[in-house]
């Protein structure tokens, strides 16, 4: 039996951009198929020129699982997902395009970046930061895992904190983080990074940690997640608009804001 739908067919949903509905939907989604989305998300200039076969393997999944993917959102099969997504990065590009050539140059990114910045400031509360900041005084040891860019932004934040005083470390690679949550106990603190709190290791990383005794911290640019519900508290960077795609780095300086203003309130305490 055919993959992948006829070429003459077009699901209802074809019209809606398909990498909104999917940043909605992965929270729902079985770790298999959320471990997809992830890659489109994290890859989407990639995905559109990877077949069927090239993307299970990108994604580290079956192409069963691809195609149970695609249908869950309402695409009859990989075919349609890839036409929807082109013709959406297409419109991204004419936007981005249309902003950057705006008169003022590059204004408009500064513009998309103060706001962030400017959001996560106004959500960030001050009493938070202080627990928060007596909660890692008082640690044996902190340790920050991300993927990915993330994984630049937990070194950031362990260079961060190791200036402040304090111990920690920063882990990009999955199999160190899972050897490391072995001598975890209550005297420790975990930090997750990741933009959207779906990155499978993070998610691992933070649950294993917290089910080992340690106090869990995320850093992440969405308040309702899988990183969120294995977290003992939340700092929110607000993601840019749009939000950052491609490895672009858009989502950095809200982090940055975070991790200065858990600086300061440690300095503070």
């Amino acid at each position: 039996m055919p993959l992948e739908a006829p070429p003459d067919h077009r699901p209802e949903t074809f019209g809606d951009p398909s990498l909104p509905r999917l940043r909605q939907a992965i929270d729902e989604m079985p770790e298999a198929l959320s471990r997809i989305g992830k890659y489109i998300l994290d890859n989407p200039e990639r995905v559109v020129r990877s077949s069927l076969a090239e993307l299970a393997v990108l994604a580290q999944s079956g192409e069963a699982s691809v195609v149970r993917f695609c249908k869950h959102l309402g695409y009859a099969g990989y075919r349609d997902l890839k036409i929807a997504l082109t013709a959406e990065l297409a419109s991204q590009r004419t936007v981005r395009l249309m902003r950057v050539s705006h008169v003022g140059g590059l204004t408009p990114l500064a513009a998309r970046l103060a706001e962030a910045i400017s959001s996560t400031a106004q959500n960030l509360d001050p009493d938070l930061l202080l627990r928060l900041a007596v909660q890692l005084k008082k640690s044996r040891r902190i340790d920050v895992f991300g993927a990915g860019i993330s994984g630049i932004v937990a070194e950031m934040v362990a260079y961060r904190l190791m200036r402040v005083g304090l111990i920690a470390q920063a882990f990009q690679d999955a199999t160190l983080a899972h050897e490391v949550i072995t001598k975890f106990d209550a005297s420790c603190v975990a930090i997750g990074i990741s933009e959207i709190g779906v990155t499978p290791d993070t998610v691992r990383f933070l649950a294993g940690a917290r089910a080992a005794g340690a106090f869990t911290l995320a850093i992440t640019g969405r308040a309702q997640s899988p990183l969120t519900q294995n977290a003992d508290a939340v700092l929110l960077a607000v993601a840019t608009d749009p939000p950052p795609m491609g490895g672009e780095m858009t989502a950095v300086p809200a982090k940055i804001l975070v991790v200065e203003a858990l600086a300061a309130a440690i300095a503070a305490e």
